[in-house]
Formats: C-alpha cells, structure tokens, sequence
C-alpha cells in the first residue's frame, strides 16, 4: 500500500466519522509527511483534538492500535522518499512548466498562478511551527558559541540569508561555502555546545548531511531546514527540524518558505539578544556607509563623495580638512 492509498482509505470513511474523529481524520489526510515523526501527543497537539480520537481513527481503519497506524505512515514514507530520490527531478519540473504553458490563456495569468503558488508555500512553512520548537532554536542561535551554516545548490540561498544576518547580529557565525572544495575543514574546530544549521531539499545532498552528521558527533545542537519530514537529517535536529515545502511553479525548486523560516529565525534571535545585536548592527552599518559600500545622495541630489574621496582630493589640491 502506498501513502496515496492510506490517505485515500481515511478519505473513504470521513463520511462514517464524527466529532474530533473526522476533524483527526482531517488534519492527518493534510499533514501527512508529519505522521512518521511526532508522537501520537504531538500530532493530536497540533490537530487540536484528544489523542483518543487518533486512536479510534487507527481502530476504523482496522489498526490494532495507533502505533501500528503510525507504521504504515513510516513505511510508506520511505518508500516515497526513495522514489522522490530517483526521478529526475530538475527535468520533471522543466516538463511540467513547458507542457503548462499551452494550457495558460496569457503571461500574467501565468504570473498570477505562480506568485499565489509562492504565497502557499509560505503560508504552509507557517503551519508547521510551534512556539516550543522556535523558542528552543532562537535560544541556540543566540547563546552558541559559534554557529556554522550550510546550504548547497537551491538550498544556498537560505542558508546564506541565515549567516549573513546572523553575522550582522552577533559574532562567530561560518558560512560553509566550498569555492575550495574542502567545507570540511572548517569543522575540526567545532565544539559541544557550538550550533550547525543545515539545508537541504529533495533528493538531499550527501555532503550536507555527512557534514551534519560529523558536526552532530562532535557534540553540536543541530538545526535543520529541508522541504520534507521525510528528511533523513531530522535523526540528528530532532524537533528542530523545520519543513517548507519547495514543489511549486519555480524552478527547479522553491527556496520561499526555507527563506521565510530563515529570515523569521534570524528576527527573533535579534530581539533575543537586544542590545548588544543593536550595537553591533550600528557598528556594522556605520562601517559600511564609511567604507563607500553605498551610493548615496546629498540633499541637493548630487552623489556624495565617500571620506576617502574626499581627503584624496584635498591633498591633491594642497588643503586639509
């Protein structure tokens, strides 16, 4: 039996159930990728119904109990991962874009239908969090004596709005790019207590999740955002491991909603360290602006000289200021 049958037996009895039985019923035809890896407390915690009624869904299904439910959700699950693993994913989704386009009446129909696919998956990034599990990540991402960050491919981009907003905010943040070829290197000097935030989507990079793993051994507090509860990483984050789904109309893939769990992160560490994130956020800014990293403008409209400029011409002309 495969998940889309499971889902469609619990669909067939919907009508034969009632009260907080068919809401349970529900909420699990709609979050399926959650069964495998939340407990029975948790998932009736997030469907706002008594675990009992998780139970007697189990029962109407013909489960001895919820336990064996949750088995089949956990083995149809890896099936479906081996599966999503194996197609050829980036040449699906150029398909599937070609082949839409003759169905499309105009551009901006097209247009339309992409920016509301983009605002879904935003809004479903939101369903999955909890205020347990952003609290436990935003106390890591503030205290960690040093934070690495790793993305690769679709998954960079999060993973660099992470580190470099971080960094603007407190110290000790690495960004494990790999112009070198050798990110590795980087974690021989990871320590227990230090953070490791990971992103990857399906099918998932084997670098990032050895590097996890490596990071994870040595005693580091994992953070994981992928695009699937399904991940293999989420046996190392646990219950911070964060899902935005990526299948829309981009291509290859949608970074939106890792970007949005990204960005919401990197805001609550900034209000949890306060004042000394303000400071150095000034700090930072007022290097910037000094350094000539921006055009900016005098009130009169004319392009500011940066001080550099400036006192290179007055030595020039024989003046000081």
């Amino acid at each position: 039996m495969t998940r889309l049958d499971l889902i469609e037996r619990i669909k067939n009895i919907c009508v034969e159930l009632s009260g907080q039985t068919v809401e349970a019923a529900h909420y699990v035809i709609n979050n399926a990728e959650e069964i495998p890896f939340y407990t029975m407390r948790e998932v009736a915690r997030r469907a706002e119904v008594q675990p009992v009624s998780l139970v007697r869904l189990a029962q109407r299904l013909g489960f001895a109990g919820y336990s064996e439910f949750r088995q089949q959700f956990i083995d149809t699950t890896e099936r479906h991962l081996r599966d999503r693993q194996s197609i050829k994913r980036n040449e699906l989704s150029a398909q599937t874009l070609i082949s839409e386009s003759g169905k499309t009446p105009s551009l901006m129909t097209f247009v339309d239908s992409f920016f509301a696919t983009e605002q879904a998956i935003v809004g479903q990034a939101r369903l999955h969090l909890s205020e347990e599990q952003l609290e436990a990540a935003i106390e890591i991402l503030a205290k960690a004596p040093k934070i690495y960050v790793m993305g690769r491919r679709t998954a960079f981009t999060p993973a660099f709005t992470l580190a470099y907003t971080l960094q603007k905010a407190r110290p000790n943040i690495v960004l494990l790019d790999t112009p070198g070829g050798a990110p590795e290197g980087a974690l021989d000097d990871i320590h227990p207590g230090d953070a490791f935030v990971a992103v990857t989507f399906a099918p998932f990079n084997r670098l990032v999740h050895r590097l996890t793993e490596k990071a994870s051994h040595m005693g580091a507090r994992v953070i994981a955002i992928t695009d699937s509860f399904a991940a293999p990483i989420s046996k190392f984050a646990g219950p911070l491991h964060f899902v935005a789904q990526s299948s829309g109309r981009a291509f290859p893939e949608s970074a939106l909603g890792a970007i949005a769990i990204a960005n919401a992160l990197a805001a609550l560490t900034i209000i949890k360290l306060g004042d000394a994130a303000q400071h150095r956020i000034r700090e930072n800014e007022r290097f910037l602006v000094n350094s000539g990293e921006y055009l900016l403008s005098s009130p009169d409209g004319k392009r500011q000289r940066t001080p550099k400029a400036r006192r290179t011409n007055s030595a020039a002309d024989g003046h000081s200021e």
